[in-house]
């Protein structure tokens, strides 16, 4: 059972209550019944009050049916957690202003203030909209020669990139699997529908962007003729069983 319960109602001993601990167990039960329940009146309350007495789980059980409790197991921790839970609804029907206004302040507060969690991680408290920080992602650009964006965030993103795909472990130690192969195509041999400007800045910039298409495209590819190769290893490759064949009838 959740401890929470016996710390909501405001039972004095919740810190060293053991629900394991007949003795404890009792005695939170007399509690309940003298503080906010009060099913019994205080004449009636002599065998729950007597807690050392064999005769106490009889008293229990009787005092659970005089509440009408919808619990049909005999376990006594279950009928502690439905009590629990009608000291409970008792304590907020009696305070339901104080809690409904103390709910709406913070409410109001959690909306307003951002909630700020500690952490010795020193990452998690920089400030990513400083002027320190974003000189910061400018010079690690200029060192990976890495073309800088508008918006520092997203040139944050192309470092990343950069550094998790060229600077890995693997790449490092084998440099040839990361190098790009072949040749550099010329730019000005890039042709393609409708890619016209005046601008020479702009038509460069289209000409890079083609490129990078036709790649995205030829991995795709690829990927397709990988998909087809090993369907074809399992559709493709009949196998006979001689011993099921029979000649005549």
């Amino acid at each position: 059972m959740s401890i929470n319960k016996v710390k909501a109602v405001g039972y004095p001993l919740a810190a060293v209550f053991d629900v394991n601990d007949q003795k404890s167990f009792r005695m939170l039960i007399l509690w309940l019944e003298e503080n906010i329940l009060h099913t019994y009146v205080p004449e009636k309350r002599t065998e729950l009050q007597n807690i050392d007495s064999p005769s106490w789980d009889i008293a229990f059980k009787n005092y659970c049916e005089s509440h009408s409790s919808p619990i049909k197991t005999t376990e006594p921790i279950d009928q502690l957690e439905w009590l629990l839970g009608v000291a409970i609804r008792l304590i907020y029907n009696k305070q339901k202003n104080k809690f409904d206004s103390e709910t709406k302040k913070t409410l109001e507060v959690s909306t307003d203030v951002p909630m700020i969690i500690p952490s010795d991680n020193p990452i998690d408290n920089l400030d990513v909209n400083s002027s320190d920080f974003k000189e910061g992602i400018e010079k690690l650009a200029d060192l990976l020669n890495i073309s800088k964006h508008p918006d520092h965030k997203i040139t944050l993103k192309a470092i990343h990139k950069f550094i998790t795909k060229r600077l890995n472990e693997e790449a490092i130690k084998n440099p040839s699997t990361i190098l790009p192969k072949g040749e550099a195509f010329p730019l000005e041999k890039v042709k393609g529908h409708k890619i016209e400007s005046k601008d020479p800045t702009v038509l460069h910039a289209m000409k890079v962007l083609r490129l990078a298409q036709l790649h995205r495209l030829r991995d795709l590819q690829t990927c397709i003729n990988e998909c087809i190769v090993a369907m074809q290893e399992v559709t493709s490759d009949p196998k006979t069983d001689t011993k099921l064949g029979k000649v005549g009838y």
